[in-house]
């Protein structure tokens, strides 16, 4: 990287204080400094005599230097077994030999021999070991004030931002990795004046900045990057030390082009690099490795067997025959090309030798074994071997119609699945946890399509028992660790000064996000760089406490989900649950009962889901001309995702664990018959949703309340909105006409507060919060696909704020509510995301711990949703369940409308139940009901008491 910049600035500061003049020793050194790029040999041998001329003369500077130098260039030829022989040496001067104690400027020394050692880590690929002397240094350089500052404190920054960016890159801490690279390139555009080659600082941080836009499919700004980093150093040419940076970047516009299928462009762009290649020059090995990418994607398997094996060679090598991950990559490879050509046993058998790369005591050539995750070098690259494998047992069956070989992708499967769980809590960052679940998504698809043709071939219904448990292991899973983060916090014995020093960072961080999301561009980088150091402190803070409170660290971290068979003990004998997984060309549902399951593969294509799509545009926004459209299409998507499943069967009441597009739906209102309206669902079946069956469990395990209290929100909205950001974002929340009716007729059913006017203040909702364990929002809300973190719910706007409570402050809460009812536009619609679900309004107060939401689906009717949730909450106080009382509702509506337009389902279906569907406890009627009881029982007994007397 920068190692040198630094390494010039560090050796001539110190070097002005050296008081050798020995000619021969300085000879030797600067012959040894011209041959550093041009010669390897010559350059060590030079280096070495410079180390023992000086190490004679007792000229200590001279020597540490040319260690460092020496090093150096053992790094720039990836001489790696040098480069640790070298640090041991210079570690054991600086620790014992007493000479180097009274160097005054010592400290140059151990700071460099610190940046060296997480250096070589670095290249070895122990990104732990290496972060953390880079981290140590970090902290040293960052606690010197800004203005105090030197050039070689600024170099050394610059370089460590770019290593550190770079490790959590590859350790896949995208966020994280972005914002260093960014803050490098502020940091030396800032201090240019004081850094020495500063534009090269910049292009090497643009070049690495580009690998985490290639990861992230950001194809064009990563191109971008590479072009202008490649022109730059191409501008130096003559300077040798531009060698390996100029063909590393070719390297990586050759990769970006074959994860485009650009193979042709791939190979012209590594044929382009050609003339740069030098006698051990350290990037030939992974330019074997890229070209035989472009062969494999040009399905020319000779020529990329040819260049993977030239490639393997070069890495056994270089090292020396020991197992890497180097080595696992290539046999990754090798096992592709195998496949492709149908050799099976071929194939498997590089795929298993890959995998014996990862641990060290692993060496089972058995297909059915896998290496223990806890163990291997590195757990990412375990992953990666383990999909590809699954992937080549799965064709492999393709092409026999072998079933072991579908029983070996079950068991790797497994496998994977607990890599994943040892993996994730590596992982600090939200957006990094999605974007893993993301990744790993498809290959949950390909898990659940191996147990379903294992089932069907053996009627086996533990082949069930797996789908069902990979189906889980994609649902929701941030959502579910944050439900048990919560439980960790309340039972991880962690004392409440420490809760509370948490919770202040979190709201920090809160803060900041928001300021940041509403800034202009000139303010935003300030605020950045306050984020990150704030989460950096935080993740740090998290870090202890989990080392301190083991028993939090595993009630956070615990990665179980509930088995088929625990969720069928918990179902009544009337219930179901519909668990779904969509992928490109299928729709599974596996379906379990008390009793009994089953297991469905349905067709998906485009078609469908346009159908859907289109459906919900329907529903949501109904057509006054053609009253009756949508139920064509209801027709065809009950037939298509539910209808094989409710054939034969009785049961009445239906969970449903939806999937990607199938979120949009309402399934209630599905008709079994486009001409009849009483054909919906909503006439036979009560359904609610769950964002997961393990998540559906815990929440209904919440201790309800022994009595009722009720919190009502209805702002008026009558006022305009004060600020520029409230006139942005709130223009068109006028005055809700009926939400004050709705708040006083819900309010007959259970004892509470109508928050009204100014009384509708996000502070009162703070304040009051804990009183009460019924929440009700008569209110607007507003759904933001593009960023769903800021999907907010209004409250009336008071003191000059637009109090607009958003999603990520509903991350910071924890809501001790039995229900919460949003009766506002789209609070449960947002945007999409594989493996999480919808992101919406409601997801926010699930993080806050709500185990019961009712929700909308589209902006809903203001009058209709007032009546609807009247006999809801009546429902409600005479004991019937959340589901049904809100199904009785529904039905109450359409059989009081006789105006046709009016029951569409527009103004009806679009409000739904999530989570625990449980009765509330005691009601007044309830409760009138068990004393009239006791008071016949008493009267009874009394009874018989003096019929015995007078016996």
């Amino acid at each position: 990287m920068k190692c040198l910049v630094i390494l010039l600035i560090c050796t001539f500061s110190c070097l002005q204080c050296a008081t050798a003049q020995n000619t021969e020793l300085e000879q030797t050194y600067n012959k040894a400094f011209d041959f550093h790029y041009a010669h390897k040999d010559s350059a060590y041998h030079y280096y070495n005599k410079t180390i023992r001329l000086a190490d004679g003369q007792n000229e200590l500077e001279y020597m540490l230097s040319a260690y460092i130098y020496l090093m150096n260039a053992n790094g720039h030829y990836y001489d790696l077994k040098n480069y640790r022989k070298n640090l041991k040496k210079e570690d054991s001067l600086l620790r014992y030999d007493k000479r180097f104690k009274t160097l005054s400027n010592i400290d140059y020394y151990k700071d460099y021999l610190l940046f060296d050692k997480g250096n070589y880590h670095y290249k070895i690929k122990d990104y732990t070991t290496a972060k953390g002397y880079f981290q140590k240094l970090f902290a040293k350089l960052n606690a010197i004030p800004e203005a105090q500052r030197n050039r070689n404190d600024l170099a050394t920054l610059s370089s460590l931002y770019s290593f550190l960016g770079a490790i959590y890159k590859h350790t896949g801490k995208y966020e994280l990795a972005e914002y260093n690279f960014k803050k490098d390139i502020a940091l030396v555009s800032t201090y240019k004046d004081s850094m020495d080659d500063w534009k090269t600082s910049s292009m090497n941080s643009k070049k690495l900045l580009s690998q985490v836009y290639e990861d992230k499919k950001d194809f064009k700004a990563a191109n971008l990057l590479l072009t202008e980093a490649l022109s730059y150093y191409k501008s130096q040419i003559k300077d040798p030390s531009f060698k390996n940076r100029i063909l590393s970047t070719y390297i990586l516009l050759a990769k970006n082009s074959i994860i485009q299928g650009n193979f042709i462009s791939a190979i012209a762009t590594l044929d382009e690099s050609a003339y740069l290649y030098f006698e051990d020059n350290p990037f030939s090995r992974e330019v074997d490795l890229i070209y035989g990418d472009a062969y494999l994607g040009l399905k020319d398997y000779d020529k990329a067997a040819t260049y993977y094996h030239a490639g393997l060679l070069k890495i056994k090598a270089y090292r020396e025959n020991q197992k890497h991950q180097d080595m696992a990559m290539v046999y990754t490879r090798l096992g592709k090309v195998s496949l492709r050509q149908r050799k099976i046993a071929e194939a498997l058998s590089y795929y298993q030798t890959a995998l014996m790369q990862l641990e060290k005591d692993f060496n089972n050539p058995d297909f059915d074994s896998n290496p223990n995750p806890d163990k291997v070098l590195s757990k990412t690259i375990l992953v990666t071997v383990l999909k590809e494998k699954l992937n080549a047992l799965y064709e492999s069956y393709s092409m026999t119609n072998d079933i072991e070989y579908l029983k070996t992708a079950n068991s790797t499967s497994k496998t994977i699945i607990k890599t994943l769980d040892v993996l994730r809590p590596e992982f600090e960052s939200k957006l990094d946890k999605e974007f893993l679940v993301t990744e790993t998504y498809p290959t949950i698809q390909t898990m659940v399509r191996i147990s379903y043709e294992l089932y069907q071939q053996s009627k086996d219904n533990s082949y069930i028992d797996d789908a069902f448990y990979f189906m889980e292991k994609s649902k929701s899973i941030a959502l579910l660790e944050a439900h048990r983060n919560s439980e960790a916090t309340k039972y991880g014995n962690i004392p409440d000064g420490i809760i509370s020093e948490e919770q202040i960072y979190r709201a920090k961080i809160s803060h900041l996000d928001e300021e940041i999301f509403n800034a202009n561009p000139n303010d935003k980088a300030a605020l950045i760089d306050s984020l990150f150091l704030i989460k950096k402190e935080y993740y740090e803070y998290i870090a202890k406490i989990e080392h301190d409170y083991p028993k939090y660290h595993a009630l956070k971290y615990n990665a179980d989900v509930v088995s088929s068979q625990e969720l069928k003990n918990e179902l009544h004998t009337d219930q179901s649950v519909f668990s779904y997984l969509v992928t490109d060309n299928s729709i599974f549902l596996t379906v379990l009962t008390h009793e009994n399951d089953a297991f469905y593969k349905l067709p998906f294509n485009e078609t469908l889901k346009k159908t859907i799509t289109d459906y919900y545009r329907q529903l949501s926004m109904p057509n006054i001309e053609d009253r009756t459209s949508y139920s064509i299409n209801s027709k065809l998507i009950y037939k298509a995702i539910i209808e094989p499943a409710l054939d034969n069967n009785t049961f009445t009441d239906i969970v449903i664990l939806a999937d990607d597009v199938l979120n949009y739906i309402p399934f209630d209102v599905l008709q079994t018959n486009p001409l009849e309206e009483k054909s919906y669902l909503l006439f036979k079946y009560s359904i609610s949703y769950a964002s997961s069956a393990t998540l559906y469990l815990e929440q209904n395990k919440t201790n309800v309340k022994s009595s009722n209290k009720l919190m009502i929100f209805a702002p008026n909205f009558n006022k305009s909105v004060s600020g520029i950001k409230a006139d942005q974002e709130r223009f068109d929340m006028g005055p809700l006409i009926y939400n004050i009716q709705e708040a006083k007729n819900i309010s007959e059913y259970f004892r509470g507060t109508i928050y009204d006017g100014n009384r509708a203040s996000i502070a009162n909702f703070q304040k009051d919060i804990d009183a009460y364990n019924l929440i009700h929002f008569a209110t607007h809300a507003s759904a933001n696909d593009e960023f769903p973190d800021y999907s907010y719910l209004a409250f009336e706007d008071t003191d000059d704020t637009s109090n607009l409570l958003y999603v990520k402050d509903l991350y910071n809460y924890h809501i001790d509510a039995d229900m919460v009812t949003l009766s506002a536009c789209q609070t449960g619609f947002g945007k999409l995301q594989k493996g999480e679900g919808m992101l919406s309004l409601a997801r926010g107060f699930n993080y806050a711990g709500v185990p019961s939401l009712v929700t909308s689906l589209w902006k809903i009717n203001d009058q209709s949703t007032s009546e609807i949730m009247k006999s809801f909450y009546e429902n409600l106080s005479n004991g019937l369940n959340k589901k049904e009382a809100l199904r009785q509702a529904k039905l109450r509506y359409l059989n009081s409308n006789d105006d046709a337009l009016l029951r569409h389902p527009y103004y009806w279906s679009g409000i739904v139940i999530t989570g625990n569907t449980m009765p509330l406890t005691s009601t007044d009627y309830l409760l009138w009901a068990i004393v009239a009881l006791i008071g016949l029982l008493l009267i009874w007994l009394l009874y018989k008491k003096s019929i015995n007397r007078f016996k």
